[in-house]
């Protein structure tokens, strides 16, 4: 992948999200940069917040979140975000071909972070045990751990056998199936994300997972009643 330099003069950047607000659901995180809305640039969205409504459900942001550059798209919208302007930032990496993969955003009450791409490769689809340990799909990588392991034992012909299912089910099930285990994990959906490469997903997990736990420790602590009576 090739990539290039920019600077961003004039960003803007999220100071606060309320919980289970809009915002929060959509993906933004406090401090996160961003770069564009849609076809509206910060300062326009600053200067003049009803533009903000004007953005359509799937429009883009164009964001940085530590040293990663990323897309999130306008899904549950910018309500519950507060924005400010900030200075600029430079040397931002960006990919110079334009060209995005959308990944499913999903985050626990922990802080960590799992991002699935819509379509799963062959290269993963070849490899089951990394493919599931890459997205946090444990009990399929317990299962399928298993699974060989008596194949194994059985002898060639069942292991061969038992290997090819299990690229069959990973290539059929697809992003789908990924999406779901994690649901089953506890990772509730945070947005629609756009990255350059895997490299820049697995960054945006660790950046994500830092900025949350970090948010969490400073979060007064609440009785589970409490939490509830805010989630209503």
């Amino acid at each position: 992948m090739k990539t290039e330099q920019r600077t961003f003069d004039k960003p803007t950047q999220v100071t606060n999200v309320t919980r289970y607000s809009p915002a929060e659901r959509n993906g933004f995180i406090t401090g996160d940069l961003v770069f564009s809305f849609g076809a509206h640039s910060p300062t326009e969205i600053l200067e003049n917040p009803e533009m903000a409504a004007s953005l359509k459900r799937g429009d883009w942001l164009l964001m940085m979140r530590g040293d990663v550059a990323f897309r999130l798209a306008i899904s549950e919208g910018l309500e519950g975000c507060t924005l400010e302007a900030t200075t600029a930032a430079e040397n931002v990496t960006m990919p110079s071909s334009g060209q995005w993969a959308n990944y499913w955003g999903g985050v626990q009450s922990t802080g960590a972070m799992v991002l699935v791409p819509d379509h799963i490769s062959w290269g993963w689809a070849l490899l089951p045990p990394l493919l599931y340990a890459r997205f946090h799909n444990w009990q399929m990588l317990a299962a399928i751990s298993l699974v060989w392991s008596i194949a194994f034992v059985e002898g060639p012909i069942t292991f061969v056998l038992s290997y090819a299912i299990a690229v069959a089910v990973a290539l059929v099930g697809g992003s789908g199936m990924l999406i779901d285990a994690s649901k089953k994990e506890g990772y509730a959906a945070r947005g629609t994300y756009g990255l350059a490469s895997y490299k820049s997903a697995a960054a945006l997990e660790l950046a994500t997972a830092q900025k949350l736990r970090a948010i969490n420790q400073r979060r007064p602590h609440k009785t589970q009643t409490q939490t509830e009576a805010e989630a209503n």
